[in-house]
């Protein structure tokens, strides 16, 4: 079971890459905030050519040499220490989301690249919240049975759903502006998976078509 999982998560890494290829270039350096299972840095380390350091809450890797492990609100970094800080489906993980922007801003020198899944509506909220409890706790329980992983799963359990409203008011509280926004909805379900790009720099005008996302269908 252990080769089956690690395919699974290595090819969601891999997609996860070529959507983050046209933002991060060969030769940066890149700290990954919520590094999970250690398959995203690994995988942009041999296909985008990047330096990576991984960051997580506890210790869930699979892969690769494991995280820096931090408290969830201060990074053991210096300020922009990093070209590009990612923040890949962990935002909802977090109890306190604006202060842990705010620190991924202190370290990062350009930008921030975050994806995240959105809801519209109630019905989009209940696919979301399954969604969620079916990569969480079940996802967990399945790689803890597998001998995968140790630990307590209370590390995957959602503080809370977003909106693509409520990302863009958290943005703006954490002085991110939003350079680029990418849908990738999931049709008939009312829930996307968006990657947002920001620039950490305040000072970056936000064009009005910037934060308003074209929708893109996964097919």
């Amino acid at each position: 079971m252990n080769a089956w999982l690690d395919r699974i998560m290595a090819r969601r890494a891999r997609k996860l890459t070529e959507r983050l290829r046209p933002w991060i270039s060969a030769g940066t350096r890149v700290a990954d905030v919520g590094s999970g299972t250690g398959h995203n840095a690994m995988a942009w380390r041999l296909e985008l050519g990047v330096a990576v350091d991984e960051f997580d809450v506890a210790d869930l890797h699979w892969v690769g040499g494991g995280p820096i492990i931090f408290d969830g609100l201060r990074l053991p970094a210096a300020e922009s220490d990093y070209h590009v800080v990612t923040v890949l489906f962990a935002l909802h993980f977090s109890p306190h989301p604006s202060d842990l922007l705010q620190e991924i801003r202190r370290i990062a020198a350009d930008r921030v690249i975050v994806i995240q899944s959105t809801y519209r509506g109630r019905w989009g909220q209940m696919w979301l919240n399954i969604r969620g409890f079916l990569w969480g706790p079940v996802a967990w329980t399945v790689a803890r049975l597998a001998g995968a992983v140790q630990g307590n799963p209370i590390s995957l359990v959602s503080q809370r759903l977003y909106s693509r409203d409520d990302l863009r008011q958290l943005f703006q509280n954490a002085g991110l502006t939003i350079r680029h926004w990418e849908p990738e909805e999931w049709w008939g379900f009312r829930i996307s998976r968006d990657l947002i790009v920001l620039d950490a720099n305040r000072l970056t005008p936000t064009s009005h078509s910037s934060s308003q996302p074209a929708m893109k269908s996964i097919g």
